[in-house]
Formats: structure tokens, C-alpha cells, sequence
């Protein structure tokens, strides 16, 4: 039978420099990794003439020949369950030249040493204890190392500053032993700057952040809603299946251990949510947390009053809520359910703009809180929009803005009750005919003019559009064009009128008529009964 096996071709050593030659970043994870597996509790690192010097106080090398024994770690049983080391060892200075002096043995690795080309083993007087490394490379300064030994448990010096050292959790993480780690659970304002700065990715999404001794990786997963929660995983050097993908050790391997991580996590994450006492979770995540054996108490009520809601300004008419008005008399808006796109809208601005003898406050709910008692209030069953006489229309803001004599909304609730008044605004389905028209056009009455601000009505309109000028160009933009509508409205006069006005607002002090004569001349009087005239300027001779 023939059979065939896996092998180490030479060649893969012949391209050590290339393979191993990685970040400044790397080459000191891996030589602070080595240092701690072989005992050390001091790491100094010096920089002189592009020199760098890394000295621990370790057990030192007892068998030289597994320095380059690429895959080999040298490690005991026990390193390898627990963090299962890569090989790569001193292969990280590759292409460099190294020397090694560690228990008055000393090794000098030239370029071709990494290859395969035989290296002598000599005898060396000089012995500190533990091992040197010297080699060429980029300064291996505070700000290569610093983060990188921050939760090393080593105590790391950088020409002679020593670097942060703290624990990458607190006595409250919980122990489970049988993944070999340890599990805190925090907001992220509870972080520490070292542990945002140990994340290598920046991402929102990588909220788990899992300390290898030193090497921290993270990934993202939320197995409950509560933002800005972190999961803080800190390995006990027991023995674990939690593994690092090689050779770069950035990110983990998917395996069983993971999945069981992840559990061990979404438990930890209700244990959290408990422990505040109240929580904002949705209903299926709280059936959740029932399941797992954590009893959480319901949510307390989320919503918000009023149906409409914009990231960007301009905000619309706001809904106010008498004081103290319980959430049980308030109504819920199912757009599901809504026979015209503008029915949500409506509701808004009759909540806004009506007058009632009952109090009429719609309030938005989410579909993720349906379940829990308090979210089991009135609804909306239909809404209605009647208008008066059309004074006027046209095109403002690339939509269809008309003015009405009246405006009134009625909106009836599932349990039968009946509210309806005058309002200022409302918006009507769009007009198939009409080409202004996109979704629906807004209708309001001259009482608008005097009530609304001018960005509760750009809201209906469209509003900024974030691909144009600045916000306050394009405000100041509307406005002028809803000022033109208004004065289309009043007649074709109306424009003059105001432009008058306007000419007179530099008249001071109070004056009460000003007389124009086509000469030019202007008579101006005032209300203190004095009176000045202006001529116009003399000819001037060419």
C-alpha cells in the first residue's frame, strides 16, 4: 500500500526572511512571549546606535539547538495546552543578525544562519543570568513596546523607564477554569486607555478583547443589545483549547472552544445586565436570559413620545406630553398596518398642532418590546385628512407645498375613542398627476406663517440633504423660498409690499409714513410729530 505523509521542505527554510519578517509590533510580542515562557519577571530593553539590546532574568537556554528549530518550541506539556506556541521563536529577527548569549554559551546567527548554514556554539565569559539578544533594528522605543507589555505580567524597561504594567482584569472576573481564563464584563467607559489601545482593530464591532499573557486579540460579538458592553477574556496559563491562528497570532482559531467562549460570554452578559437592577433589553432577550436560568425583572418602559424622528435637522413640530401623563393613556402607531405613508405623520402633527379636550399623545414603541405588559396600550386603527379650499400652490424645495383654508385631522383608536381638531399642517397622499409630488404633499393653512418655524415645515419637505451645501446655506435656501411661496399667496403686490418694509428697517427713531414722490424725494414722519425730508442727489456734470 502506498501511502504518503507531510513534510518540511528545505525551502520553506530558505524563505525564513520572508516568512517571519514581520512587524516591528510582532518581533516584540514574540521576543516578550519567549522571555515569560522561560521564567523571566524582568525584561530591559536598551537602544544605542541602532543597536537593540532585549535582557531577561530567566531560566536562560539549556539546549541551543532549538533556536532554530522552526516549528520546534522547546516548551514543556504544559506551555502547550496552555498557549500553545507558534515555533516561530527567534525566527522573528529574521533576516537580521543575532547574538544570543545565555549561561556562558554565545551564538552569532549571520544571515545565512536562518537557512540552514551550520552555527558555532562558543563559550562565553560574560554571564548576567538569563538570556541577551543583540541585534540591528528600528528603535524598540515606548511606544513599540509599551502596549505590547502593559499586560504581560513582566516587569518591561525601556532605556531605563519602566513601561505601564497593570492586570488586564479585575478581582470580580468570573474563573472558568475550563477554558483556562478569566471573564470580566465591562461598559466601555470602564476601560482603561491601555485596553483600547491594545485592541489592533478599531472597530465598534470588536468588543471582546482576550489577553494571550500579553498579546491581546479582538473580535466582535453581542449576545445582548446593551451598548458599548465589553467582554474582557484574560487566559490563566491552565490549560485551554482557546488557540491563536498562526503564524500571525492577530485573530482566533474557530473551534469548539470558541463556541464554548462565546456561551460562557452571552451568560456573563445577562449575569451583568442583573446585576444593574433594571435594563432596557427587548423581550426576546429577556425570555432569553429566562432560559439560561437568569431571572431578570421586565424592561422598563422604552419609547418616545411623538412619531417622528430624524438623525440630521431640521426636527419637526415637537408633541408635548402633559406632566406626569402615564404611558397607559397614550397611543401606539403601527405603520404596518397604516393605509397611506403619510397616516404617521398625521398623527404627529394633530398630536402637535390639535386642540383636545382629552390629551392625545402618540408615542413610538418598538416591535422588539411587544410582549412586555407595559408596552400593551391603544393603538391606531385609521386616520383621516379633510381640507378646505386651496388659496395656493407651487414647487418649494423640490416638492409640492399647498395652502388651505382648513386642515382637520381625526385619528379613531382600536377601542373606538374618536380625536380630531384643526391643525396648521397636514399631509395628503401625493397626486399621481402631479409631477412635483414624490410621496405625498404638504398642506398648510396661513396660520402656519405666523405659528410654524419655517424648519418644522422644511422637516415635510425633505429637509437637508447631506450631499449639498452646509446645513445653514441650505436652511437659509428654504427659507427664502417659502417666503416667496407666502408672498405668492397674499398677491402679486405682497412682494413689494415686504421689499418696502424691508428698505424701512433703518429708519430710526419710530417713524409712522413714509411719502415717495417720483422726483425722488422722501418725506419721512415721525411719531413724535417731526418730519424729514430727503432730496435726491444734484446732477452730477459729465
Amino acid at each position: 500500500m502506498k501511502t504518503i505523509r507531510a513534510i518540511v521542505n528545505e525551502r520553506l527554510l530558505q524563505k525564513a526572511s520572508r516568512l517571519f519578517n514581520g512587524t516591528l509590533e510582532g518581533r516584540v510580542i514574540e521576543i516578550l512571549q519567549n522571555a515569560r515562557r522561560a521564567g523571566a519577571s524582568e525584561v530591559h530593553i536598551t537602544n544605542q546606535d541602532g543597536l537593540v539590546t532585549v535582557r531577561d532574568n530567566g531560566n536562560g537556554i539549556e539546549d541551543y539547538s532549538t533556536l532554530l528549530d522552526l516549528g520546534g518550541t522547546g516548551w514543556d506539556d504544559a506551555c502547550d495546552e496552555s498557549e500553545d506556541p507558534a515555533g516561530v521563536g527567534i525566527f522573528c529577527l529574521s533576516p537580521r543578525e543575532v547574538t544570543i548569549r545565555s549561561r556562558r554559551k554565545k551564538v552569532e546567527i549571520k544571515q545565512d544562519g536562518w537557512t540552514g548554514r551550520p552555527i558555532e556554539i562558543i563559550d562565553d565569559p560574560e554571564d548576567g543570568g538569563g538570556t541577551v539578544l543583540q541585534f540591528r533594528d528600528d528603535p524598540w522605543d515606548s511606544a513599540a513596546v509599551d502596549r505590547n507589555a502593559v499586560f504581560t505580567g513582566l516587569r518591561v524597561t525601556v532605556d531605563g523607564r519602566e513601561c505601564p504594567r497593570m492586570p488586564f482584569v479585575s478581582d470580580a472576573a468570573t474563573h472558568c477554569s475550563e477554558l483556562g481564563c478569566r471573564i470580566e464584563v465591562r461598559p466601555s467607559e470602564q476601560l482603561n486607555p491601555w485596553h483600547h489601545s491594545a485592541k489592533r482593530e478599531r472597530w465598534m464591532c470588536t468588543n471582546v478583547l482576550v489577553n494571550f499573557h500579553g498579546q491581546v486579540v479582538a473580535f466582535g460579538y453581542h449576545p445582548v443589545s446593551v451598548q458599548r458592553l465589553h467582554y474582557l477574556v484574560d487566559l490563566t496559563g491552565e490549560p485551554t483549547g482557546i488557540r491563536l491562528m498562526l503564524p500571525a497570532r492577530t485573530c482566533l482559531i474557530e473551534n469548539e472552544a470558541l463556541e464554548a467562549l462565546k456561551a460562557v460570554l452571552e451568560i456573563e452578559a445577562f449575569r451583568f445586565v442583573e446585576r444593574q437592577g433594571e435594563h432596557e433589553l427587548p423581550y426576546k432577550e429577556y425570555l432569553r436570559a429566562h432560559d439560561l436560568g437568569i431571572k431578570l425583572p421586565e424592561a422598563k418602559p422604552v419609547y418616545s413620545i411623538g412619531l417622528l424622528s430624524n438623525d440630521e435637522p431640521p426636527e419637526p413640530v415637537e408633541v408635548h406630553s402633559p406632566k406626569d401623563f402615564p404611558l397607559q393613556r397614550c397611543y401606539r402607531f403601527d405603520a404596518d398596518r397604516a393605509e397611506e405613508d403619510s397616516d404617521e405623520a398625521n398623527v404627529h402633527l394633530l398630536a402637535a398642532l390639535g386642540t383636545h379636550e382629552t390629551p392625545f399623545v402618540p408615542v413610538e414603541i418598538r416591535k422588539a418590546y411587544d410582549g412586555y405588559s407595559w408596552a400593551k396600550i391603544g393603538q391606531i386603527e385609521s386616520v383621516e385628512v379633510q381640507i378646505g379650499k386651496v388659496l395656493h400652490e407651487d414647487s418649494v424645495w423640490s416638492e409640492w407645498l399647498v395652502c388651505v383654508a382648513s386642515i382637520r385631522i381625526s385619528v379613531r383608536s382600536i377601542d373606538g375613542l374618536v380625536f380630531e381638531s384643526l391643525v396648521c399642517m397636514g399631509l395628503l397622499p401625493a397626486n399621481e398627476q402631479n409631477q412635483w409630488s414624490s410621496n405625498y404633499k404638504v398642506c398648510v393653512t396661513p396660520e402656519a406663517r405666523e405659528r410654524l418655524m419655517a424648519s418644522e415645515i422644511w422637516h415635510h419637505l425633505g429637509g437637508w440633504c447631506e450631499d449639498g451645501d452646509t446645513y445653514d446655506t441650505q436652511a437659509e435656501q428654504f427659507e427664502q423660498e417659502l417666503d416667496r411661496f407666502w408672498r405668492d399667496m397674499v398677491g402679486p403686490d405682497e412682494h413689494l409690499r415686504a421689499a418696502l418694509l424691508d428698505a424701512t428697517c433703518r429708519i430710526t427713531p419710530e417713524w409712522q409714513s413714509v411719502n415717495i414722490a417720483s422726483t425722488g424725494t422722501v418725506d419721512i414722519h415721525f411719531a413724535d410729530g417731526t418730519t424729514k425730508s430727503i432730496q435726491p442727489p444734484p446732477a452730477t456734470p459729465s
